[in-house]
């Protein structure tokens, strides 16, 4: 049991679920209570433990469906059936045989295959094809032109070649053609059955490879070569991004640490049980939580990664309940109370449409930070710049962000310029760097991840 319902979770989350170790405990708890037996009872027991919404549960019985009710679909002749073929035979001519006959001509047979297909238990048969599916790594297909050569290796597996070359030397007898014949139609079912399997375990296990190889490129690749007919799915990769680290970071840290034993406290606590001290009352350090405040350039030289910085700037929000949003081209606006209060398509599009694709200053949106926000830095601020540091040969009011620097407890500047291109036209990145905690190029999803998760890592 154990063994099924594993693969049938990991059907389910390559079908898109999300379940945790904790529920597939659950799960396995359940099938043990309720059994195998009653598949509905099963079902609806399943689902309660592993489809937490709405969505997850029309994925939920498509899978189930697929994977505990598929069949073998094949039916192979009965008994009668023999007897037909061999009166059939009879009737051209052919050696005259009885159902015992057949049974005796079986019996030559070395190949065990042969002896199974002319069995009446389906069920063994499809158990054999289970198992040698299992064993030719049937799972782990990833693609659709894949099947007909696994199924090639399952039928190997289940002794095909033998059967082949044993109705190859049964046809040149006449007494034993009715049997050859009968074989090769119940091969051919059988045949269809292991197809039908292998496909089976392709749409459960594999159906998303292609897709999931499509979304771990769009990780790697630079923003500034994204393709449109890709937005949509890259927005999506974004925001699953900023969920995941939101589970990995958001966390509350505890309010106050242990410090050193308050003795008042703990005597007035302990007042009723004459002089025993049951409770102990410790002098307590409040504990403040980091601030960040996120700068980002949506101006011309940066308009095609401008969006997906912006998508994981609003991420930001839900993940760090103390951040402050800005944007800038040649002007700064504070965006925090938009991102609060809009869905994110309708913040985006208003920021992108009063701020974006201008004429870069940043020495002019350095003053308007100054006047909003630089009072508000202190020792307990990380501040991240994005942007490119291209200011078309304008002052970069240098200063400002020396006292930026200055101020806060650390500087992070996320290029989304490979470092080659620092320095060189109007680019005046020397200029900022030395007053920076940290500068790295970041011009991928990936990047985004593994920069911002550290940064959120010490944030908290």
């Amino acid at each position: 049991m154990q063994k099924v319902l594993g693969d049938f979770i990991h059907a389910l989350r390559q079908a898109g679920l999300p379940i945790s170790s904790a529920e597939t405990l659950d799960a396995l708890n359940a099938a043990q209570l309720v059994g195998i037996d009653n598949a509905h009872l099963l079902k609806e027991s399943l689902a309660a433990t592993l489809a937490k919404r709405l969505e997850h549960r029309v994925i939920y019985d498509q899978v189930f469906e697929l994977y505990f009710n598929h069949q073998g679909n094949f039916r192979f002749a009965e008994k009668e059936d023999v007897l037909s073929v061999t009166k059939a035979s009879e009737a051209e001519g052919g050696a005259t045989e009885t159902e015992e006959t057949t049974s005796d001509l079986l019996e030559t047979m070395e190949s065990p295959l042969a002896q199974q297909l002319m069995s009446d238990d389906t069920s063994a048969l499809q158990m054999m094809i289970a198992e040698a599916a299992g064993a030719a790594g049937a799972q782990d297909i990833s693609f659709s032109t894949q099947i007909s050569m696994m199924a090639f290796k399952v039928m190997q597996a289940l002794g095909d070649n033998q059967l082949q070359l044993e109705l190859a030397a049964m046809e040149e007898r006449d007494e034993q053609r009715a049997l050859v014949q009968l074989l090769r139609q119940r091969r051919s079912s059988l045949q269809q059955a292991v197809r039908d399997y292998v496909e089976q375990q392709h749409l459960l296990f594999n159906q998303n490879v292609s897709q999931q190889l499509r979304q771990s490129n769009l990780q790697r690749v630079n923003l500034t070569s994204i393709d449109h007919r890709n937005y949509k799915l890259m927005g999506e990769l974004v925001r699953k991004a900023a969920k995941q680290l939101a589970s990995l970071h958001s966390r509350r840290r505890r309010v106050t640490k242990r410090g050193l034993l308050d003795v008042r406290r703990t005597i007035a606590a302990n007042a009723a049980y004459d002089g025993f001290l049951f409770h102990t009352k410790w002098k307590s350090t409040r504990v403040e939580r980091s601030k960040v405040m996120v700068l980002c350039d949506v101006s011309g030289s940066v308009s095609e990664v401008a969006r997906f910085l912006m998508l994981f700037l609003y991420s930001l929000q839900d993940v760090l309940p103390r951040v402050r949003s800005f944007v800038f081209s040649s002007r700064m606006a504070e965006v925090t109370e938009l991102f609060e209060k809009q869905e994110m398509e309708i913040a985006l599009a208003e920021i992108l449409s009063k701020w974006a694709n201008m004429r870069t200053d940043y020495g002019k949106a350095l003053e308007d930070f100054n006047e909003m926000a630089l009072s508000d830095i202190d020792q307990r601020t990380t501040v991240i710049m994005l942007g490119d540091a291209r200011n078309n040969n304008e002052d970069g009011n240098v200063s400002i962000w020396e006292e930026v620097y200055r101020r806060s407890q650390r500087v992070i500047w996320l290029n989304p310029e490979g470092e080659f291109s620092w320095n060189r036209a109007d680019s005046i990145m020397e200029k900022y760097a030395p007053f920076c905690s940290h500068v790295e190029t970041c011009n991928s999803l990936r990047d985004l991840n593994r920069i911002l998760g550290s940064v959120l890592k010490h944030s908290n």
